[in-house]
């Protein structure tokens, strides 16, 4: 095999990049994406929802029945350029797990919401 240069960089898995967290102002925003859904307000939902990405949205929070779940919680994510991808599930007693995904990105100061698509039912890397 030739020689790929520095020895240890070839052995083993090598880090991409280094890990990039987060915005403080990314996970509040989608916290209160969250907890609108929980809620049943779709006006604010559609205030965080840039008019090309409405209807996805709406299908989504459509599909949420307002104050049946209680809490949420983040359990995945992925960034792309300055945009989050997170994966958020929905839990509440007596009722079924609801997971989703969306995308978060900045516009303008704001943090809207540019992808939405429902994961329950579906089987993918996404929905485990």
């Amino acid at each position: 095999m030739p020689d790929l240069g520095e020895r240890g960089n070839v052995m083993g898995p090598q880090p991409i990049a280094e890990i990039v967290e987060p915005p403080a102002e990314m996970f509040a925003a989608a916290e209160r994406l969250l907890n609108a859904l929980i809620r049943g307000d779709h006006a604010s939902v559609e205030a965080m929802t840039p008019a090309h990405v409405r209807d996805e949205m709406m299908r989504v929070a459509n599909a949420i029945p307002a104050n049946k779940y209680d809490r949420f919680e983040l359990i995945g994510r992925a960034r792309v350029s300055r945009h989050y991808f997170l994966k958020a599930q929905l839990t509440g007693s007596g009722v079924e797990p609801f997971k989703f995904q969306f995308r978060l990105g900045p516009k303008d100061g704001e943090w809207t919401v540019r992808e939405a698509l429902d994961l329950t039912g579906k089987r993918s890397a996404w929905s485990r």
